[in-house]
């Protein structure tokens, strides 16, 4: 295992000077390939191996006896230094990408790239992903019960606010939404609630979890991912339902919300 901690770094920075001259070849997900590569493949395997050599030496090599709070707030120190070296690692990325497609075209429109990394791209994989990890916390809370006991009132509470959460969470999709006549938001988003849901049902009927605290992740995810299902089910069904949601969003628009360059043509 030390040994990785050495060839990580090793291997970063030989992929890095070997992909440098491959700049401007290939795209991937709107980046350049290298970019991409830089930003999302490299920069997080360092930081992981950042973490992993720090805490190796913290808790290995250096004699002091931090205890496990010490060693804690220090890699929470170190971590939320390092995140904000990855902004920047990630805004170069696109900026660099920006830079290399000037340079093969002059004319090259940097505002509709941008939109559609900004309306499309971001918005997906950051609630896709979002949804994913709750459901992977909430399947493993179904093989790995807890150690959290609460009382019954204490549970209840926590359980049924993701009533409230899911209903804050479909406000923030709702607002996120980029209003493309060629390209509905809204249905791949519904398609990700219910895909979800249905997950969280089916780990239900094959592991029949306990209604207690030893599996709260997993309750708690499933009222949200139901409210998600069930708002959206009455805001499709009923116009009434739906003018109530609009009417609620219009209260959190910004000035000049929903006017967005169309990047799909009309179908």
């Amino acid at each position: 295992m030390i040994h990785l901690l050495y060839l990580i770094p090793l291997f970063s920075l030989g992929s890095i000077i070997i992909l440098y001259q491959l700049n401007g070849k290939r795209d991937f997900l709107w980046f350049d390939l290298v970019q991409f590569f830089y930003g999302f493949i490299v920069a997080p395997l360092v930081f992981v191996w950042a973490k992993s050599f720090l805490f190796h030496l913290m808790s290995q090599e250096v004699n002091v006896g931090l205890s496990t709070t010490e060693l804690f707030i220090i890699d929470t120190i170190f971590s939320t230094f390092c995140l904000y070296v990855y902004a920047f690692v990630v805004i170069h990325a696109l900026t660099k990408s920006f830079s290399l497609k000037t340079l093969k075209d002059p004319l090259f429109d940097i505002f509709y790239h941008s939109e559609v990394l900004h309306l499309w791209w971001t918005h997906l994989i950051t609630f896709g992903g979002g949804m994913a990890v709750m459901t992977t916390l909430a399947i493993t809370n179904l093989f790995f019960a807890s150690n959290i006991y609460l009382d019954k009132a204490s549970f209840y509470t926590f359980v049924t606010s993701g009533i409230l959460v899911g209903s804050f969470a479909l406000l923030g999709v709702w607002l996120s939404d980029p209003k493309q006549e060629g390209a509905n938001f809204m249905r791949i988003m519904k398609l990700f609630f219910g895909f979800f849901f249905i997950i969280h049902v089916v780990g239900y009927f094959l592991l029949n979890p306990a209604f207690n605290s030893q599996h709260l992740v997993y309750w708690w995810s499933l009222f949200v991912f139901a409210t998600l299902v069930t708002i959206s089910l009455f805001t499709y069904r009923s116009r009434r339902a739906r003018s109530t949601m609009e009417r609620l969003v219009d209260r959190f628009k910004h000035s000049g919300w929903g006017f967005n360059i169309e990047l799909f043509e009309e179908k």
